[in-house]
């Protein structure tokens, strides 16, 4: 019994030692409690942006804008208000909104003088859950706006629900493997490469390295590609596996999603690059890209849309690059959007792995020349 005393009391000496270790030991719990608090802590699950088209300019009767102003005070939407309904749904499609109203002509006429009066309504399915939120919070909005603004009114105003923008509804199976398949890029690439660089440095390789041919810099980015290559495993088995066990209806569209994906894992990887060469030790830099990538995925929309996040943490994970791979996979293979319609998620992912690339490469050249 003693000997087993005597090695649990060394290894708990050793993890005090460690300070990073330490750190992202206590960093983990609170760092999830704070962000569960934030996330589902609130009365107000989620706040949708919706559009609003005002077609009736037949009367003086503001009711459109007690309409708009009352979504508003929900504090459940943002309204938006656009000119015609053309650009309306082209803001729906690029998901800046997640609904979109047409109040057509007479509205007020009709409402004023008794007669049916009625809505038109199109809602963005992609996320089945946000779907059913925003319909429901829309259809029960206009049932008691009916009501405050006649009693003597007993015929509801009518919500008509046109094709949403996907032309079927989406289950969540379809929603959840595209974000599912983002998520190597946040634990194959990162933690693989924070892995590949510190426990190199922990095994004294490099001063090897030193004595043959191969440059410091080339073994950098020989562990870039083998980070790239268990990605790409990972992604593989995922996609495998999900047409076989769930059989999504998505769009698999190669061409479009291979980039994505690369240059999703390239931000990944260039991460757990700074990571390795910030951490002081394996258990330390190991600790950090755990954590980080767990707290990550909530922020970039893997797995619920950035609105269920409150806004000071939408804010965060638009500053998140893998954000924008991950709702560029979901465009291509529930939107099927075109080359044109991701380039701008592309540009924003090649800056990123770009810049942090770079830094990872600095902080390496200046950890070399330290050893």
């Amino acid at each position: 019994m003693d000997p087993i005393i005597g090695v649990a009391k060394k290894d708990v000496k050793t993890f005090f030692r460690e300070r990073g270790t330490v750190f992202w030991t206590i960093a983990f719990p609170v760092l999830m409690l704070l962000l569960f608090t934030a996330i589902f802590g609130r009365e107000i699950p989620f706040t949708a942006n919706i559009g609003i088209v005002n077609d009736d300019k037949t009367t003086p009767i503001p009711i459109a804008a007690n309409i708009i102003s009352g979504l508003n005070e929900t504090k459940v939407f943002n309204v938006k208000i656009f000119e015609n309904k053309t650009e309306a749904l082209e803001a729906l499609n690029a998901t800046s909104i997640r609904a979109v109203i047409t109040i057509p002509e007479n509205f007020a006429f009709n409402l004023t003088t008794g007669m049916p009066a009625s809505v038109s309504l199109v809602v963005d399915e992609t996320n089945p859950d946000t779907a059913r939120l925003v319909r429901d919070g829309i259809r029960t909005f206009f049932a008691e706006f009916y009501r405050e603004f006649n009693k003597n009114y007993t015929e509801p105003i009518s919500v008509i629900e046109e094709s949403s923008i996907t032309q079927q509804r989406i289950g969540y199976k379809e929603y959840i493997v595209p974000g599912v398949l983002c998520y190597p890029l946040l634990f194959s690439s990162m933690v693989a490469s924070t892995g590949a660089i510190v426990y190199e440095r922990e095994r004294g390789t490099l001063k090897k390295i030193r004595a043959s041919p191969i440059r410091p810099l080339n073994m950098l980015f020989g562990k870039t590609l083998a980070a790239l290559f268990q990605t790409t495993i990972s992604i593989l088995i995922i996609a495998v596996l999900a047409v076989f066990l769930l059989g999504p209806k998505v769009n698999w569209n190669i061409p479009l999603l291979v980039p994505i994906v690369f240059l999703g894992s390239m931000n990944g990887i260039a991460i757990g690059l700074l990571i390795s060469c910030i951490g002081r030790s394996p258990q330390e830099a190991s600790g950090a890209a755990t954590t980080i990538g767990i707290v990550l995925q909530f922020f970039i929309g893997m797995y619920f849309p950035l609105e269920y996040l409150p806004e000071y943490l939408q804010q965060v994970g638009r500053a998140i690059p893998m954000t924008y791979a991950a709702q560029a996979v979901r465009d291509i293979m529930i939107r099927n959007a075109m080359l044109s319609d991701i380039l701008q998620p592309m540009v924003v992912l090649i800056i990123s792995a770009i810049i942090l690339y770079a830094v990872g490469v600095l902080l390496y050249k200046r950890w070399v020349e330290k050893e």
